[in-house]
């Protein structure tokens, strides 16, 4: 399950399942208002799977808002944002941070969202950089690289710009492996990340990982400004002979 090298039957399987999440994805958007609970909103997230037809996730869904978006962070922070979540209002002019993998026709998609609910021009520019920094990152790989390659080169892309940091969430860092899941795995509550740890070869994209960069990731760098978090996925693989960027 954990390829190198992917027909292009898979590839599209992939894609078809990552535009799956888009659709999802503006769909829960759709139903947000400010005023909301973080609670409201993550019920109204699994009415659109429902309705959709969703049934396995890669991963369970993270809903934040203001600054939930941040509980990403640390598990400590995501473990607390738990019981905060009935109370975490959604404010006008603030972020939301929509982060789904839902499983589509059996290939996974790992999809976030970084939306603004209302206008904001100070976290507007902060979003708009979170996109661009993981474009810039996907698009900087090449055959040959190493993953710690990679990170390093990120890291001080991300340095330069001073008024945002990075975190590094538990286990993800900057980025994983993407693959579909042995069918048993699926009844685990969080399939992805338990086959990555467990089966999968240097599956994250961290400095201490210096395998070569092969088969299909994403790129996810999650950047802090003033107790807000933004990031957006973009989808590479990496191949013998070129790196594609399929999507950002």
């Amino acid at each position: 399950m954990n390829q190198i090298e992917l027909t292009d039957e898979a590839l599209g399987g992939y894609l078809a399942a990552r535009d799956f999440a888009k659709g999802i994805c503006n769909e829960i958007i759709n139903k947000i208002k400010a005023g909301m609970t973080e609670k409201e909103i993550e019920d109204a997230a699994y009415e659109v799977f429902r309705s959709n037809g969703v049934k396995q996730h890669w991963h369970m869904p993270i809903i934040g808002v203001g600054e939930g978006s941040a509980k990403l962070k640390s598990i400590y922070a995501l473990t607390s944002s738990y019981l905060a979540r009935y109370s975490r209002i959604l404010h006008e002019n603030d972020i939301v941070l929509i982060d789904i993998a839902p499983v589509y026709n059996d290939y996974p998609a790992d999809y976030t969202i970084s939306h603004m609910a209302g206008n904001n021009p100070e976290l507007e520019a902060f979003v708009s950089y979170a996109y661009e920094v993981s474009c810039q990152i996907a698009e900087y790989i090449r055959p040959g690289m190493t993953v710690a390659d990679v990170f390093s080169y990120a890291k001080g892309l991300i340095q330069a710009k001073p008024d945002y940091t990075i975190e590094y969430p538990p286990f993800i860092s900057m980025g994983h492996r993407l693959c579909r899941l042995p069918a048993v795995w699926q009844k685990l509550p969080e399939p992805g990340l338990s086959y990555l740890i467990l089966r999968a070869n240097a599956p994250f994209v961290s400095s201490g990982n210096h395998t070569p960069m092969k088969g299909l990731w994403v790129i996810e760098p999650y950047l802090m400004y003033k107790g807000r978090a933004a990031k957006f996925e973009s989808l590479i693989f990496v191949g013998k002979e070129a790196a594609i960027v399929l999507d950002r």
